[in-house]
């Protein structure tokens, strides 16, 4: 249950961590700023706290937190709410997705440990997060991904879309490898996907799988496209074919519509 809190100064070292944080990483230097922004202007937004053993759980406000105790204060402004572990863990990650630079690793290792927390059903999950089914899932694959991929993911090495083909890589040893080499020399989605297909049509034939190195992964057949010349018909492709281009409809120079390719072709 959640109340509107009442608002409240409250001694620092009464104030814990939250038992599930959200952020693994705080950037210092981000710390640094608000530090002194808070020095010359206060505390403008205060932290939410809820009451816990005599004792106060920080709900939203960890860096607000941490630059008042570098400030060396006693007391501080907070709202202070009673609410139970699940309104609490919406409350926090609602805070926190408003803000940009929220890792999607951090996301997932969070909706993670609250399901595994609350044992919760995907659907009952998404549901108590004001999320989509979909969303959930996402996260949970991400929360599920060998920990050197995740950490890619998290510096930005490779993006959410190739890490999740990466995973896909049935061999540990070939997907460590190939998530290394993406992480170093870049990798698009398509280009991990590829990876991916290629390691199924290898196995599927009794191969081993992946090449040692991807630079020895061959491109993707390219799918030749045909189309019909319009002088003699025949199915040629369409890199050897010319482009004329036509009014749609009536042409208002001829005063009437374009002749058929086949009759222009008779005629």
């Amino acid at each position: 249950m959640e109340n509107t809190g009442q608002f409240q100064r409250i001694r620092i070292d009464l104030i814990d961590a939250p038992r599930v944080a959200m952020r693994t990483t705080i950037d210092d230097e981000q710390i640094d700023e608000l530090e002194a922004d808070i020095a010359v202007h206060g505390l403008i937004e205060p932290i939410v706290v809820r009451p816990v053993d005599g004792r106060y759980e920080l709900i939203a406000g960890q860096r607000r937190l941490r630059a008042a105790r570098l400030l060396g204060w006693e007391l501080i402004e907070a709202k202070v709410i009673q609410c139970d572990d699940d309104t609490a863990f919406a409350l926090r990650l609602a805070e926190n997705l408003q803000r940009r630079d929220v890792s999607v690793v951090d996301e997932a290792s969070y909706i993670g440990e609250i399901m595994l927390r609350t044992k919760k059903s995907i659907s009952a999950t998404a549901e108590m997060l004001h999320r989509s089914v979909s969303w959930v899932n996402d996260r949970l694959a991400v929360f599920e991904m060998p920990d050197y991929l995740k950490d890619h993911l998290h510096y930005g090495r490779v993006s959410l879309g190739a890490a999740m083909w990466l995973v896909q890589i049935e061999n540990e040893n070939q997907r460590r490898y190939y998530s290394h080499y993406a992480a170093q020399n870049g990798c698009t989605v398509m280009q991990a996907r590829r990876w991916v297909e290629l390691e199924q049509a290898i196995k599927k034939a009794g191969g081993g799988g992946l090449p040692s190195s991807p630079n020895d992964v061959p491109p993707p057949e390219r799918k030749q496209i045909f189309d019909v010349c319009a002088q003699c018909g025949e199915k040629v492709p369409v890199e050897l074919l010319e482009v004329v281009s036509v009014h749609k409809g009536q042409c208002p120079t001829l005063g009437h519509a374009p002749i058929p390719a086949e009759q222009e072709s008779k005629g």
